[in-house]
């Protein structure tokens, strides 16, 4: 109501300008002498203007108000509407004719840039559309945002999207009366064109090809038949796509899952072959041979443990590994000193150091940290044992602690060559081993991805970097309160 109202007195107005106007044009040429045709002209002009500006009823108001003023003041009998010379008759429906001739004219341009304006929004709307489309790669979050998309980019007021594949409908707004999943369902089967029904909504087949993906609903809006099929083609050409990425997604997992099958059964294959061909040796020399000298006997022995112990490590990792990614392993966390658990690791890992000399720096201030003990002790094994691989058996080792904040920082450093930067990004990769000591370093691959899953596990954290004289330093941080969970 207010805006009829508006517009009432908008072209109130405007009618009132345009009367204005004519009556000072007859005030200024009854002032100023000029002939008829100049009187003519100068109404042309006017009418022109108008029709330039305004629309075509304007325009024609105009022209014959121009006609009735220029009869009654300026061809005589001046001062009546009647002609006594009948070449003004012909002067006067020219004049007239050629007003609403050029108005009429002028009124096809302004509908024509009002539809090539309109044409442009539209399609400004369809880019913006299809732009906010690529952003989903989900399917699912895809079709349960499409509705809202629709609603808000064309101004529409509800929307609703049936998709076969999942047999389920969305909608922008759960309250509006639009077809029930059943007419959607239907509805593709029925046409592949747009259709209203006989309520004003709009449904509009989802089609790729021969193929029906579902179909959309939407309450009437003020669009050319082509906008909906645009608006059509880009859904479903968005929930292909999707769909399209989530095969290969899927697709892609299942070669990365086989890959690293591939890759653990290498590499267990190889790391437990390794012990098991050296106990095998030994317990055949010491069976086959009774005479044997006892230092020679001793060594073997002592060959038989070491291999064993190394066996059994390799399988504790793979079943550590295999609990982390099951999410199965418990955070029993209680404030732990550092040093202490420092030296702990140490004694434990006594004979796989062989002499290697290890420093650790631990200031003072170093407060008690919640953690779980023997988690945390896996991860220093585990980082001492990667520095023990790559790093000369002559060099030392340095284990470090320093509060940083609300973090507690522990460093794990060797003067070994460093890591390659194009490896640095996947040293805690299960697996992974750096590609110039694949075949010299002993292991599955598997430390540095445990270490990493226990931290993470503590809410914390672990990086990798060279030092700049050499070397590289693994450090992992801890929360200093409250950062555990079961």
């Amino acid at each position: 109501m207010e805006k009829h109202t508006a517009r009432v007195a908008q072209a109130s107005l405007r009618y009132a300008v345009l009367t204005i106007a004519a009556v000072l044009v007859v005030m200024l040429f009854r002032i100023v002498r000029v002939n008829e045709t100049t009187v003519a002209l100068a109404f042309l002009m006017l009418v022109l203007w108008t029709a330039s500006r305004w629309r075509l009823m304007y325009s024609v108001y105009l022209s014959i108000l121009c006609t009735l003023l220029y009869n009654f003041f300026f061809l005589p009998p001046v001062g009546r509407l009647t002609i006594e010379d009948p070449r003004n008759w012909v002067a006067l429906a020219s004049f007239l004719c050629c007003s609403v001739l050029v108005s009429h004219l002028s009124n096809q341009e302004h509908r024509h840039a009002e539809a090539l304006e309109q044409r442009r929004l539209e399609v400004e709307r369809l880019y913006e559309f299809g732009q906010q489309l690529l952003l989903q790669e989900d399917l699912t979050a895809l079709a349960r945002t499409t509705p809202s998309l629709i609603a808000s980019v064309f101004g529409i007021r509800a929307v609703a999207l049936h998709l076969r594949s999942q047999e389920a409908s969305y909608t922008s707004d759960p309250e509006s009366r639009l077809p029930p999943a059943l007419d959607l369902r239907l509805n593709p089967a029925q046409a592949e064109t747009v259709s209203e029904s006989p309520d004003g909504i709009r449904i509009i087949p989802l089609q790729l090809g021969m193929r029906s993906l579902g179909a959309l609903a939407m309450t009437q809006a003020d669009y050319a038949p082509s906008i909906y099929e645009s608006i059509g083609n880009l859904v479903a050409i968005a929930l292909e796509r999707a769909a399209a990425l989530e095969r290969t997604s899927r697709l892609e997992a299942s070669r990365q899952s086989e890959r690293l099958r591939s890759a653990l059964l290498d590499s267990i294959t190889h790391d437990l072959r390794t012990p098991l061909t050296s106990i095998r040796a030994a317990a055949t020399t010491l069976v086959s041979d009774p005479s044997l000298p006892d230092a020679e006997r001793t060594e073997l022995n002592a060959v038989v443990e070491e291999e064993s112990a190394r066996l059994d490590r390799l399988i504790g990792q793979a079943v550590e590994m295999a609990q982390l990614d099951a999410a199965t392993v418990q955070i029993h966390a209680q404030p732990q000193d550092v040093r202490e658990l420092f030296e702990t690791a140490i004694d434990e890992m006594r004979s796989q150091l062989r002499g290697r000399s290890m420093d650790i720096q631990v200031p003072a201030d170093v407060p008690r940290v919640p953690m779980d003990r023997a988690l945390i002790s896996r991860v220093l094994r585990h980082l001492i044992e990667n520095a023990l691989a790559y790093s000369p058996p002559s060099s030392p080792i340095r284990l470090s602690a320093a509060s940083d904040g609300d973090r507690l920082m522990i460093t794990v450093a060797d003067l070994g060559p460093g890591i390659e930067p194009a490896e640095q990004p996947f040293i805690f990769d299960k697996f992974f081993r750096g590609r110039q000591h694949r075949s010299s370093a002993r292991g599955t691959g598997m430390g540095l991805a445990i270490s990493k899953a226990i931290v993470e596990a503590h809410k914390g954290g672990i990086t990798a970097a060279n030092l700049p004289k050499g070397g590289a330093a693994l450090t992992f941080w801890l929360p200093l309160t409250g950062g555990t969970s079961n």
